[in-house]
């Protein structure tokens, strides 16, 4: 249970200082001025989403691991 615990924690910290600083500046660009710089960056918020995903799963079976 506890691993499942710290995946399942470990999404606040990742999302505060991993997705965050990448939220804020796809928030900064005008729709005017979408272009290849923010598709980047978007696939680069897709690529740090599926950690978040990922995390959640790992924490998902941990806890049917735990309930074996």
């Amino acid at each position: 249970w506890v691993v499942g615990a710290v995946l399942i924690l470990a999404n606040w910290p990742y999302t505060l200082i991993g997705i965050m600083p990448t939220n804020h500046k796809l928030k900064a660009i005008a729709e005017a001025d979408a272009g290849p710089v923010s598709r980047a960056m978007l696939e680069t918020w897709a690529r740090l989403h599926a950690v978040r995903t990922a995390l959640g799963i790992a924490a998902t079976v941990a806890y049917l691991g735990a309930l074996r």
